[in-house]
């Protein structure tokens, strides 16, 4: 996929310059909107480090998994199908994306390919829609969601035999499954009298509420283990990203901007950066955006140029 010459350019001149600590990151948005900042210590000026971004783009009324370079600012699209191709996930060694997609005309399937796009092939065989993949640590099964018999249950995939089996048993509906890095736990959005995050066992046992106020959902796990990434409205009755600890303790509103929604997020390898989704219209339609932050606090980054619809962020290993 391909930016006009004129907005690439700029594109382009805008990250070179920021990796260069020559501009200030974003400094047009808001920083607050003048609510409170809970818990947030602003982190000093940082300036991304180089890899690559994974997130579904609208390209010509479908949606396309497209990669971007942060050093270059170069846009790739990844998949060309007739479908809609969402949902992106970097395997653990950031050799695989898996993605859900609608190619086959039928229900949502999960798919994976290579990093540069080749070798996509489906890995679900079930009719029922599937959502949301996210891959074990080993990089041997993947976790995903789907609703069979009662409702929304998240179920596991094994890649080399694509067995499959069932990881929740509920009569609550659980979506958005993200796996702890060391494979021993999962975090997920489930709805009990109202969205929540849970931490369970990875074998669906034992399952917890740890930020279960109002709407709370989306957890994504840091690097280390140390920390939960996830979406909350309790600040702004929107959605902002905030990170705690596993046991849901020492909770932290990390982005600031009470005029936009705020969804998604994603660690950054080091731990350091979560990239997320920002739109500050309409949450339904959009158009949303690609940003940056540093998971201490601080000004965020935009790395969608204007004009596109980009979600799902996923930052490569």
């Amino acid at each position: 996929m391909k930016m006009s010459g004129m907005k690439a350019k700029s594109f382009f001149l805008f990250l070179a310059a920021l990796a260069l600590g020559l501009v200030p990151a974003c400094e047009s948005r808001s920083a607050g909107g003048g609510d409170p900042a809970p818990s947030v210590a602003a982190g000093p000026a940082r300036t991304l480090p180089p890899g690559r971004i994974i997130f579904q783009s609208r390209v010509d009324g479908r949606w396309q998994i497209v990669r971007l370079d942060l050093a270059t600012g170069r846009r790739t699209q990844l998949t060309r199908s007739a479908g809609n191709n969402n949902h992106p996930s970097f395997s653990p060694r950031g050799d695989w994306i898996a993605f859900e997609s609608t190619r086959d005309g039928g229900e949502t399937a999960i798919y994976r390919m290579r990093a540069d796009g080749s070798d996509q092939e489906r890995l679900t065989s079930v009719t029922d829609p599937c959502h949301s993949p996210c891959w074990r640590p080993d990089g041997a099964a993947i976790a995903y969601d789907s609703p069979r018999g009662r409702g929304y249950e998240i179920y596991g995939l094994e890649i080399a035999t694509r067995r499959e089996w069932q990881i929740t048993r509920s009569i609550w509906r659980s979506i958005l499954p993200h796996w702890s890095p060391d494979g021993a736990s999962i975090a997920f959005t489930r709805n009990e009298f109202g969205w929540g995050v849970y931490r369970m066992n990875a074998d669906g046992s034992g399952a917890v509420g740890i930020a279960t106020q109002r709407g709370n959902c989306r957890p994504d796990w840091s690097p280390d283990g140390r920390r939960i990434a996830y979406v909350s409205p309790i600040a702004d009755g929107k959605g902002d990203i905030w990170t705690m600890d596993p046991d849901g303790g020492n909770k932290v509103r990390v982005t600031l901007d009470s005029a936009s929604y705020e969804y998604d997020p994603a660690w950054s390898p080091d731990g350091q950066w979560i990239v997320y989704q920002s739109t500050p219209t309409d949450k339904k339609r959009g158009p949303w955006s690609i940003w940056a932050i540093p998971a201490a606090g601080g000004k965020p980054v935009r790395l969608s140029p204007d004009g596109v619809d980009d979600r799902f962020a996923d930052w490569a290993p």
